[in-house]
C-alpha cells in the first residue's frame, strides 16, 4: 500500500511538473517558428508608369502589365524590409488552393520581386461585394492565404482588395460574365495563435498526460 501510494504521488507530481514544461516546450516551437516565417502586415496598391490596372470578370483577374508592380506602405513586423511586390494574376472561381498572388521585394534590386522568396499565395477568394458610388464601383474581395519566407517557413494570412471602377454598373457587368478595369488597393496581415490558445493547448496536454500516468499506476 505505501509503494501504491509513493507511486502514485510521484506521478501526480511528474505530472503537475508537466505543465510548466509542456506550456513552456509549445511557447517555444511556437515562437521558434514565428520567429523564421514571416509575420506582420503591409497594404498595397498599383504601382509603375503608368501604374497597374487589373481586368476583373467571374473566370479571372488580368494585371496590366503582367506581373502587375504594386508599392507596398504601412509595413509592419517583418515587412518593413519591403517596399514593392510583383502581383500575379489568377482565376479566382475557384482559385488554386496555393496561388502565387504577391512577390515581395525592393524596388531598388529588382531581382528580389521574381526570386520566389517571401511571397504570399491565396487559399481562398470570396465572393465579391459591390457599392455604387457617384462616379463608379468599388468592388471588395476578402482572401486568405499563406506567407512563405522561401525556406519552407510559412504563415497563415488573411486580408482584401478593393477594385475601384468608373463602370457604375460592374455588378452586372460581372455576374453577366463581363469584365471591368479597375485600379486596385489592398492590405494583408499574417494570423499567427494567441498565447492564451498556446497556454490552453499545453495545459490540456499535461492534463492528458497525468491521465495516461494514472491508468498505468492504477494498472
Amino acid at each position: 500500500m505505501i509503494n501504491f501510494k509513493s507511486r502514485f504521488l510521484n506521478a501526480t507530481l511528474a505530472a503537475t511538473a508537466a505543465i510548466p514544461l509542456a506550456t513552456a516546450g509549445l511557447f517555444t516551437s511556437a515562437g521558434s517558428a514565428q520567429a523564421a516565417a514571416l509575420n506582420g502586415g503591409f497594404n498595397y496598391g498599383g504601382a509603375g508608369f503608368p501604374a497597374t490596372t487589373v481586368a476583373v470578370s467571374k473566370t479571372s483577374l488580368k494585371f496590366a502589365p503582367s506581373p502587375g508592380l504594386a508599392s507596398l506602405s504601412l509595413q509592419s513586423g517583418d515587412f518593413t524590409a519591403f517596399n514593392a511586390a510583383n502581383i500575379f494574376n489568377g482565376t479566382p472561381n475557384p482559385w488554386t488552393a496555393g496561388s502565387l498572388f504577391l512577390d515581395l521585394g525592393v524596388f531598388a534590386t529588382p531581382g528580389t520581386l521574381t526570386d520566389g522568396a517571401n511571397t504570399f499565395s491565396l487559399t481562398s477568394f470570396n465572393t465579391p461585394t459591390f457599392s455604387v458610388q457617384t462616379a463608379g464601383t468599388n468592388v471588395r474581395v476578402n482572401y486568405l492565404g499563406f506567407f512563405d519566407d522561401g525556406s519552407g517557413n510559412k504563415t497563415n494570412a488573411e486580408g482584401y482588395i478593393t477594385f475601384v471602377t468608373q463602370d457604375i454598373n460592374a455588378e452586372t457587368t460581372y455576374n453577366n460574365g463581363g469584365t471591368f478595369d479597375a485600379t486596385f488597393t489592398g492590405l494583408v496581415v499574417s494570423t499567427v495563435p494567441e498565447p492564451a490558445a498556446l497556454l490552453g493547448l499545453g495545459a490540456v496536454g499535461a492534463v492528458m498526460a497525468m491521465s495516461r500516468r494514472r491508468k498505468n499506476f492504477v494498472q
